[in-house]
């Protein structure tokens, strides 16, 4: 529309024998509006480029919320992890195979494991 703009100004700024005062005024008029149209265009363009950066903005806080959550519940459960993989192998020699208690010494264990580590992540501001 810019162009259009340009023509309506020009037709209005040059005296044309062919043209009246008022179609000049009336061209006028025509460029003014067109120049306030643009103006609007151009505002609106710059509002949705601030809403689309502060959308962007907004997702990229919840990922990384959901990131840190996320890496926070595999730090806690990493080593009951291990300790449970560990343990699985069904293999002779296992410390407390024989012993009528040793698969609840083994959950009390990983319990505390587990309690352990969201107490140090508590302690140290992580959690």
């Amino acid at each position: 529309m810019a162009p259009q703009r340009d023509v309506y100004a020009r037709l209005a700024s040059e005296r044309l024998p062919w043209m009246s005062d008022d179609q000049r005024w009336r061209m006028q008029d025509i460029a003014e509006r067109l120049g306030r149209g643009l103006d609007e265009i151009d505002s609106c363009i710059a509002r949705t480029a601030i809403m689309s950066d502060e959308i962007a903005q907004i997702m990229q806080e919840s990922l990384a919320r959901r990131t840190y959550t996320m890496s926070l519940m595999a730090m806690v459960f990493l080593p009951s992890t291990f300790l449970t993989g560990l343990f699985g192998v069904n293999l002779g020699g296992i410390p407390g195979n024989s012993w009528h208690l040793g698969f609840s010494l083994f959950c009390l264990m990983l319990v505390v494991v587990i309690g352990g580590v969201a107490w140090w992540l508590h302690r140290s501001k992580w959690l």
